[in-house]
Order: structure tokens, then C-alpha cells, then sequence
């Protein structure tokens, strides 16, 4: 049977899972039988529960050293058993131990006193800063950067991060359910703070804690930007201007995302704000501010 002139030309894209080889099959034997002379293209279907309309076009960078190969293969090992439907982009982070930020991107030194008046355990210190959290500062900057550049949010992912089970049910009614003026979304429940929450899995923040696995919108990327430099290692410097209103932020209840390992086992970071902590031999007779 050969097609008319108007139909000679005529393309078709058949909409398909990848689950559903059989559909696939059963299109291409109608065809071949009833219009032998039309091309079919596969074109993949979008899985509404695996690969959500929410987070379909959602992209993610991992700030991975060069050094730390395994780690950034562990990343993907946990993507692609529980969100197989996100591309990962390797970020290079930066050593700040070899290759230190600029001060106008990272100061050396920071204090407390912001710290140590919202939380009883911390005394009011001034602190250098170590490498370790100057280089994982300009790391995450990378990554504002990337966003700021850009029209749409950003996954950012830190490479001890693990993709868990919940990860993409969690994303996608968090991103449902957040509003349209959102900076940032953290993806862990972590907090220093009492959380209210404010939907079926979005959460209103009190004080943010960690990095290991974030959204960040645009225009709070450039907000963050416009507020360098840093003066706070970067969890607390995300997490206090978040708490003063500068960034929309939310985080998740389940967590979506979790560290490999408990908080502060085989860190690549030391934290300078250790001998802040009321328990430091050096802070034997300071008093706590609340």
C-alpha cells in the first residue's frame, strides 16, 4: 500500500515506556502490516511516579575533589538505584588548603557572637577559618555562580551525599508545595531549631544545618552573592541569612538525602567552630550569651 503525495512525507513518534517493550512492539507490527511505507520514532514516555513533571528538567551538580573518585562514584551509585532519572554533573570543588579563595569571595576570619546568641553551646570567639572550610565555601559559591548565570534552579549535591529511596516522591511534592517567591530547599530535616510544617512534606526551617543536598533558585543564588564575602562557613552563612529572611527558605520531612556517614566521621572539613563550643578547655570560665 503506498501513501498518498500528502502523507508521503509525514513523520510519527510513538509515546512509549521503556517498561513497555510489548506496546512498542505491537504499534510496529500494526504498522508494518497496515502502512508499511511510515517511519516510526520511540519516543520515551515520562513516568509520572520515577520521573516527576515537578523535577523532570531539574539539573544537579556534585562538588566532588579531584582526589575523591569514590566518592563521586558513591553518588551515583545511590542516583541511579533511587532517582535513576537525574543526570549528575561533576563540580570540581576547590582545595582551600592549596588553591585558597580570594578574600573577597571567603574571609579568613569570622565570629560567633551571631552564633552564640541564638544557641546556648556556643561562646562568643574569633575564629580562623580552616582550608578545609574556606575551599568547601568557594565550592558551593561555584555552584551559586552556575545557578545565577542561569533561568532555572539548581541541585546542588555534596559528594558524600546519599540519594535515598524517598528522594523523588519527597522532591516533587516539595516542589508542589513550595511557593513561587522559594530560594532555597534544603532536602535533609536537619535543624538547630523547632520546625512548623507547613505542608505534606515541606517544612518552615529554623536554623538550616548542613550542606550535603540543596535547591537554590537564581535569584537567591545572586542574593547570596551579593552578600560576599562569606563570613560564616558556608552551612551557617546559608542557614543565618535564610533565618534573617534574605532567601525564601523551606526544607523536607521525610529526608530525601542523608551523609554517608554521622555527622563529623571521616570528614574531609575541620570545623573551626570547635573551639566556639562551651565544652572547649579554652572557654572554661566565658559565659554563654542565652
Amino acid at each position: 500500500m503506498r501513501p498518498s503525495p500528502a502523507a508521503a512525507g509525514l513523520k510519527s513518534v510513538v509515546i512509549n515506556l521503556r517498561a513497555r517493550e510489548d506496546r512498542w512492539l505491537g504499534v510496529k507490527e500494526s504498522a508494518h502490516k497496515n502502512a508499511p511505507w511510515l517511519s516510526l520514532e520511540r519516543l520515551d514516555a515520562v513516568n509520572g511516579r520515577d520521573h516527576p513533571p515537578a523535577a523532570a528538567g531539574l539539573k544537579c551538580v556534585v562538588i566532588n575533589m579531584k582526589a575523591r573518585e569514590d566518592r563521586w562514584l558513591g553518588v551515583k551509585k545511590s542516583a541511579q538505584k533511587n532517582a535513576p532519572w537525574l543526570s549528575l554533573e561533576r563540580l570540581d570543588a576547590v582545595n582551600g588548603r592549596e588553591h585558597p579563595p580570594a578574600v573577597r569571595d571567603v574571609c579568613k576570619t569570622y565570629s560567633t557572637l551571631r552564633l552564640a546568641k541564638l544557641f546556648h553551646w556556643y561562646r562568643d570567639r574569633d575564629v580562623t577559618m580552616s582550608g578545609g572550610e574556606r575551599g568547601c565555601c568557594a565550592s558551593h559559591l561555584k555552584a551559586w555562580r552556575k545557578c545565577a548565570s542561569s533561568a532555572e534552579p539548581l541541585l546542588v549535591l555534596e559528594d558524600d551525599a546519599v540519594i535515598l529511596p524517598a528522594f523523588t516522591a519527597t522532591l516533587n511534592k516539595a516542589l508542589r508545595e513550595a511557593p513561587k517567591d522559594i530560594g532555597m530547599l534544603w532536602l535533609t530535616k536537619m535543624d538547630r531549631g523547632k520546625r512548623k510544617r507547613i505542608g505534606e512534606v515541606l517544612m518552615q526551617p529554623s536554623f538550616l544545618w548542613t550542606t550535603v543536598g540543596y535547591v537554590i533558585w537564581p535569584k537567591a543564588a545572586r542574593a547570596l552573592i551579593k552578600l560576599l564575602p562569606m563570613d560564616l562557613p558556608v552551612d551557617n552563612f546559608m542557614a543565618w541569612h535564610a533565618k534573617e529572611g534574605t532567601v525564601r527558605a523551606f526544607s523536607v520531612q521525610p529526608t530525601c538525602v542523608r551523609q554517608a556517614s554521622e555527622w563529623n566521621v571521616g570528614s574531609d572539613v575541620p570545623h573551626s567552630d570547635d573551639v566556639a563550643l562551651w565544652n572547649h578547655p579554652s572557654n572554661k570560665n566565658k559565659p554563654g550569651l542565652c
